[in-house]
């Protein structure tokens, strides 16, 4: 009996344990490259800008991510992690061995920082700083451009590089100048070319009066003539996506 009591007691302690373990937090250093005091105040930083915007984001120095390719690692700690949140969750994981980073998005974040504009604009935040050994300014730095990117998605309502329904389009605005254009000069040439006492001449002898020039030799002369021939591209892209399952992302070396 007493075995029995005993065995109950160990369940209901592992199953309060269990319920009362701490959550992983925003920021995992298991390189050692952050202060305690840093770690404390870019988790409260990061805290601040989910509950603005309902998301999740997380970022880890690993000393290596062994056998996994970044892609997968980054995929994998997003999805066991941060991928509870209304509108998303991101990561950032940098692998020091390597010297790589990776960043995750998942099916709802992947709508608001694209792969196309986000990631690059999230690239140029905090590579550099990276590259320098700034690690506490590369994830701050990260932290604030998801915050920007996230609030122009909000206000704009479509993500940063995609141009807002009815805003001025300068690529639209060409197009059409061009056309005109060439609407014009076809105008005017339908209108000159209707006139009765104008035509063009078929050929260059026919703008010289009659009897008055006699051509011996009839050749046709070209100078600084080259022809080059190129292979055609098979116009084939690489794929997009990261690693499938809805995930975004895209990473680099610094």
């Amino acid at each position: 009996m007493k075995k029995i009591l005993s065995l109950i007691v160990l369940i209901i302690a592992l199953n309060f344990s269990v319920a009362n373990a701490a959550p992983i937090q925003s920021v995992t250093d298991q390189a050692g490259l952050l202060k305690a005091a840093e770690i404390e105040q870019l988790n409260k930083k990061i805290h601040d800008v989910e509950k603005a915007h309902k998301i999740k984001i997380g970022v880890a120095f690993v000393k290596t991510v062994g056998n996994s390719d970044m892609i997968t690692a980054s995929n994998n700690f997003l999805d066991k992690n941060f991928a509870n949140g209304a509108n998303g969750g991101i990561v950032l994981l940098v692998d020091m061995k390597n010297r790589k980073y990776e960043m995750s998005t998942d099916r709802r974040m992947v709508e608001r920082i694209t792969d196309e504009n986000g990631i690059p604009f999230l690239k140029d935040t905090f590579q550099s700083d990276l590259s320098a050994g700034d690690y506490s300014g590369a994830v701050n730095n990260f932290v604030d451009g998801v915050d920007e990117l996230l609030t122009y998605y909000e206000t704009k309502g479509v993500p940063y590089g995609q141009r807002v329904p009815g805003e001025f389009d300068p690529m639209a605005a060409a197009v059409a100048v061009v056309t005109s254009i060439i609407l014009g000069v076809l105008i005017r040439s339908f209108l000159i070319g209707s006139m009765s006492n104008i035509h063009h001449a078929i050929a260059a002898i026919d703008y010289l009066k009659k009897n008055t020039v006699r051509l011996t030799e009839n050749r046709d002369t070209f100078l600084f003539m080259s022809v080059k021939r190129r292979p055609k591209s098979s116009g084939k892209s690489r794929g997009g996506g990261h690693g499938g399952g809805g995930h975004g992302g895209g990473g680099g070396s610094f």
